[in-house]
């Protein structure tokens, strides 16, 4: 009797296992078990199941008990492994739970109740252990494939060199077998050792005390720590250094005084090396300044998409108009809906500074927004986790710093466009002027010649702002409604000599027929504008000719005055 309570026990303690016999588990360390295979854009498929996954490999001596570690990535979404051993030498697949079946003929599977998805431009793959200890992680894009056709789906990013430990976009390329190779050897396998120095890629004021360095690679966390390797001029003594694990990629400076509001700093680091040994010889230098707190109105809504083209995604641009260095640290974009309820959404947990007259566009899928529009900055963009909903009829889209303040917001609606275009779908909405408001008026379809939209640069129909001499001035007299970029409506400017007057303008033709009811009892700021894009009132192009603006000013004492420009 004894003997068969010891085999049933025996049995009970290995069943939640894959294998019924194995070594007693090891505890792993960052790097015992690798992500050594990525498919984040399974479609169209080039060979393998219609299926996101990841590939991990053991690359200890270890035998790992993977009971409850955890997949996540740059979301708050994360999966829990359910008991698993990996044994030294061996792959797995990581995957959803619906997948687990088509994934199977490649090797062995783990299908997660919770698997987050991979986004196709880029994510940030991690795998942590039963105690929260960063394992593995990859924060991959779409350039890693260095093939724009696989880049457009159906291939695996494989892992390069197992043994270089610090290599990051070069250690990966995209598959060369039918789509990928789950579950066994990559492909791509060479040896591709780590020969080049780290480099500088940020510097950010974490406070007035700590500036914070970000580096492309690991550091040597031991060799990288003497406050002799790094000098902020003007005058600022680095008194102490610490390499931020558990990624070893970001380097804190303690600093002996603190940084001054709105000073512009010079960083300059040498001699640090990466966790393969690669000194830094030629110094790097990158900038630093203590942010200064944004005002309403200080940085501004400058360009929105938000009826994209089949296949595209919306995208809101961002420009500083203050003199300040602000931070968008845990500020908020958000679409305010009819019922006045708000959908906000987190732009960056991090540390990124807006300069001066800087831009930045707001999305999700900054590939898709690059590949739609081809003459996009790419260093303007920020990849953001989520976007608020922006229905294609109207929206509001609304900017909150980290304290809920709100900076600025803007009111669309889709009859804004210019009435000329065909089909609006991937035509953006543009600011004119910059110093402007965020109303209707200052907004216009961008350019035909731009390519529909201006991400990361200067509006295509932007306007620098006329003051007039007298209480109004036309600008441009002469205008070409086609919608190609160059004078594409004209501007009635004015000046108000008092507060509370009220405008009526109305347009005629040369013959003193009604062309367009522009403006209806509007009361007017001390300064401002007002848009024609030569349409009547039924939003067809008025004929090529001359034209008249009748305007009509009047306030509640009784006063009224009236004017007339041709254009």
């Amino acid at each position: 009797m004894r003997n068969n309570l010891f085999v049933l026990l025996l049995f009970y303690n290995f069943s939640g296992f894959s294998r019924s016999a194995y070594p007693p588990p090891d505890t792993a360390v960052p790097g015992d078990v690798r992500i050594t295979e990525i498919m984040a854009d399974p479609t169209p498929t080039a060979g393998l199941p219609e299926a996101e996954y990841i590939e991990l490999y053991n690359a200890s001596t270890k035998t790992i008990n993977l009971t409850d570690w955890k997949y996540s990535d740059a979301t708050a979404s994360m999966g829990i492994f359910p008991a698993q051993l990996l044994l030294p030498g061996e792959y797995i697949i990581l995957c959803r739970v619906a997948d687990t079946l088509e994934l199977k003929p490649f090797g062995q599977v783990i299908g997660l109740k919770t698997f987050p998805a991979l986004n196709d431009g880029g994510d940030a793959v991690e795998l942590s252990d039963n105690t929260g200890q960063l394992i593995d992680k990859v924060n991959y894009s779409g350039s890693w494939y260095r093939d724009e056709n696989k880049a457009g789906g159906g291939w695996s990013l494989e892992l390069i060199d197992l043994q270089n430990s610090c290599g990051s976009a070069n250690n990966w390329i995209a598959s060369t077998t039918a789509g990928g190779t789950p579950g066994k050897e990559n492909s791509v396998k060479a040896s591709n050792p780590d020969n080049i120095p780290p480099a500088l890629q940020l510097a950010q004021a974490k406070n007035p005390n700590i500036v914070l360095l970000q580096f492309n690679e690991k550091l040597d966390s031991a060799l990288s720590v003497s406050p002799g390797f790094y000098r902020i001029d003007p005058n600022i003594l680095v008194t102490s250094v610490s390499v931020v694990g558990p990624e070893y990629t970001t380097v804190e400076l303690t600093l002996g005084s603190a940084l001054q509001t709105g000073q512009l700093y010079r960083v300059t680091v040498t001699d640090v090396r990466d966790c393969s040994g690669n000194r830094l010889t030629n110094p790097a230098q990158a900038s630093v300044v203590l942010p200064e707190t944004a005002q309403a109105g200080e940085v501004v809504i400058n360009e929105i998409l938000f009826n994209p083209r089949s296949g595209g995604v919306d995208f809101v641009e961002l420009v500083n108009r203050s003199g300040k260095y602000i931070s968008l640290q845990n500020w908020q974009i958000g679409n305010i809906k009819p019922d006045s309820a708000t959908d906000l959404r987190l732009i960056t947990p991090d540390l990124f500074l807006l300069a001066p007259q800087q831009y930045v566009v707001l999305t999700t899928r900054p590939d898709i927004v690059q590949q739609h529009y081809p003459k996009a900055k790419e260093d303007a963009f920020l990849k953001v986790i989520g976007m608020p909903s922006y229905p294609d009829e109207a929206g509001t889209v609304v900017i909150r710093d980290a304290t809920n303040q709100e900076i600025d917001r803007f009111a669309y609606r889709e009859e804004m466009h210019f009435k000329l275009i065909d089909d609006v779908n991937g035509v953006s909405l543009e600011r004119i002027r910059l110093d402007g408001p965020g109303t209707a008026g200052n907004f216009h379809s961008a350019a035909t010649s731009a390519g529909y939209a201006t991400p990361g640069y200067r509006n295509s129909q932007g306007q620098e702002a006329v003051t007039p001499a007298q209480a109004f001035a036309i600008e441009p007299k002469v205008f070409t409604p086609d919608g190609d970029g160059d004078q594409d409506f004209t501007t009635i400017n004015y000046t108000a000599a008092q507060n509370g007057f009220v405008a009526n303008i109305t347009v005629y033709d040369t013959n003193g027929r009604l062309i367009r009811h522009l403006v209806k009892n509007e009361l007017l700021a001390s300064q401002g504008f007002f848009q024609w894009d030569g349409t009547d009132n039924q939003h067809h192009k008025a004929p090529v000719g001359y034209y008249v603006f009748f305007i009509q000013l009047f306030n509640l004492q009784g006063s009224v005055q009236t004017y007339k420009e041709t254009v």
